[in-house]
């Protein structure tokens, strides 16, 4: 009878963990779950070697190896090649090849106009005889929920494309002229999207990804190509059932909106990214307000935002009644209470609002009607928004409903301490059942047991992240004591002193000692603790204090460092110098005399992780 191995009896969920470790892939929570946009298009060769291992972990390796692959249209064979050398993308026709086109989740749709001009010049069967056959062979690839389609441009095609129209104008009676002239790219265009839809008739999500077109100065011609791309989107858009749309960094044309807003299309996701929300962009979030359910807005302008919320006609606010999800991501501009602002709940069924940069609503009835029904809350406040709403839209549980929290300091500049202060209690004290709670940017300088004890949320918190807002070894424990059910705690540390950093040394025997006896009564459940960063004059003191910490936590199991800094909000980049350094430093301080034979502590797993 056939024997699970250790690897095969592992969870699905757990063996993606695996394989994104081995990778050293960035960690899930340094992209917004929110983000329909986001692609992961890099193939990553520590993935191959998994394959190997048995069955189980074969198909999570391969799931995430060929997740993304590219279809070019019309692409040069220097390009093409080109990938060979430098691999980025899959090609389908690679993946297609050797069976692995079940995996393929996500396709990279990408045209050249001036390539398929060239082709089509050179042989009118260009289209039937090179690229339809092609695409034929990916009729399997059923499995392929969402397009990412862009044009571009190859330099060398687009100038010898110049050099032929020019010699048009410039010798008009050339027979060869007519060649040129009976290339018909918008038929070859739309012979190739009736080709693709049913070639991957299950793709339900598209994302337009802009263009890199590298025109200066274009002549008529270049206009004219490009508008040919852009229709042949468009109409392969208007030919797909869709539920979400992205554009990143993309004109919306008149056409594109009449496709985006009509009955045939059932759009409940949207996202727009860099496109600055002109009218186009907020027209197309605004005709879709019976059916929206999820809305991501990144890079907008505060008016932009607002302007989504104005009812026809200009009065009244327009509802969306099936709106659950609303991720504002870097909005910037002033919010002004001149602007029209919306006089009844827009979003009356929303359950979560993240909004990062400038809160854009200067009317705090989209967080009062909220308070009843958001579950997860993620907010940058600033000084105004403290000072008008922060004793009466933050009281104490006011928020019913809410299980995850996050507050922090707008990005725009630091806190006043008695701000951060306010802050700090605000975020442990809204919820009448929070489980998550995550601070960032605040500054808390004074901290103790009595300022715990009305804060309600503790009670209930299971996971704290306090990034980028420090607290000494000793506040830690506090926390750590104040929270019954808290499993899991990610925190910035700094020192207890401010001494000189000549004066500053390592903790003495009597010191350790001293420690351990002050908290040996330690209640906390906490069985994984995290450490973003640390505020010490050196790693080795840092290290010690970690040690020292994690030797009176009764439950604990695990030890992390992190291999990631924060370089902007939600991106993170690798950085195992402070990783190793710390992790160093703390196998040194566990062969102090103090732990030689103490079983508690050496059972602990300290370990540099790079997905918690």
């Amino acid at each position: 009878m056939f024997e699970a191995t250790g690897f095969q009896a592992l969870p699905g969920h757990i063996l993606e963990r695996i394989a994104l470790y081995v990778s050293n892939r960035e960690p899930t929570f340094a992209m917004t779950i929110y983000d329909p946009s986001y692609c992961d298009d890099k193939p990553v060769k520590a993935y191959l070697p998994l394959m190997a291992v048995n069955r189980a972990l074969r198909v999570i390796a391969a799931s995430l190896f060929y997740r993304f692959a590219s279809m070019e249209i019309g692409m040069s064979k220097r390009s093409h090649s080109r990938r060979y050398v430098m691999p980025s993308v899959l090609c389908l026709e690679d993946v297609a090849k050797i069976g692995a086109q079940d995996y393929v989740k996500q396709i990279r749709l990408e045209v050249d106009a001036y390539v398929l001009e060239d082709g089509l010049y050179k042989d009118a069967e260009y289209v039937e005889d090179e690229i339809i056959p092609l695409i034929e062979k990916f009729s399997k690839f059923t499995s392929a929920n969402t397009f990412y389609l862009t044009h571009n441009a190859d330099s060398d095609y687009m100038y010898e494309s110049k050099r032929r129209w020019r010699h048009v104008g410039e010798h008009p009676d050339d027979p060869k002229n007519k060649l040129l002239e009976g290339v018909d790219i918008p038929g070859a265009l739309d012979k190739i999207k009736r080709a693709v839809v049913e070639a991957v008739p299950r793709a339900r999500r598209v994302v337009f990804l802009g263009g890199n077109q590298n025109m200066y100065h274009p002549t008529e011609h270049d206009k004219r190509l490009n508008r040919n791309v852009i229709d042949f989107m468009e109409s392969l858009v208007s030919s797909l059932a869709l539920g979400h749309v992205s554009l990143i960094k993309t004109k919306v044309s008149k056409g594109l909106l009449a496709s985006l807003s009509s009955s045939e299309m059932v759009l409940r996701s949207i996202t727009l990214s860099h496109n600055k929300g002109s009218q186009q962009h907020i027209e197309i979030v605004r005709r879709n307000w019976a059916r929206l359910e999820k809305l991501h807005l990144d890079h907008l302008t505060t008016h932009a935002v607002v302007r989504m919320t104005w009812g026809d006609g200009g009065s009244g606010t327009l509802v969306y009644p099936r709106l659950k999800h609303l991720c504002i991501n870097v909005c910037s501009g002033s919010r002004s209470s001149i602007q029209r602002q919306p006089t009844t709940n827009p979003f009356p069924a929303l359950t979560t609002l993240i909004c990062h940069g400038q809160f854009p609503f200067s009317t705090p009835i989209i967080l009062t009607e909220g308070a009843k029904h958001i579950r997860r809350l993620d907010l940058d406040l600033d000084a105004d928004l403290m000072e008008e709403y922060g004793n009466t839209l933050f009281a104490e549980k006011s928020f019913e409903a809410l299980e995850n929290v996050t507050l922090g300091w707008c990005v725009r500049g630091s806190p006043r301490v008695p701000q951060s202060q306010i802050l700090f209690t605000k975020a442990l004290s809204i919820g009448a059942k929070t489980q998550i709670a995550h601070l960032h940017n605040l500054k808390v300088d004074w901290l103790d047991s009595a300022s715990l004890k009305g804060l309600h949320a503790l009670a209930t918190l299971h996971s704290l992240d306090m990034e980028l807002t420090s607290i000494t070894p000793v506040q830690a424990l506090m926390i750590f004591n104040a929270c019954p059910q808290l499993q899991r705690a990610y925190i910035s540390l700094q020192d207890e002193t401010e001494r000189r950093y000549s004066e500053i040394r390592m903790p003495d025997e009597a010191e350790l000692t001293e420690f351990q006896e002050t908290h040996k009564g330690c209640k906390s459940k906490l069985q994984s603790l995290g450490i973003y960063s640390t505020g010490f004059s050196r790693s080795r003191r840092a290290a010690e204090y970690i040690v020292m910490i994690s030797n009176v936590l009764p439950c604990l199991k695990r030890v992390c460092v992190s291999s990631f800094v924060r370089v902007i909000p939600n991106k993170y980049i690798p950085d195992n110098t402070f990783a190793s350094k710390l992790y160093d430093a703390i196998n040194s301080a566990l062969k102090r005399k103090a732990y030689k034979n103490n079983a508690k502590i050496h059972s602990i797993d300290f370990t540099i992780d790079n997905c918690w």
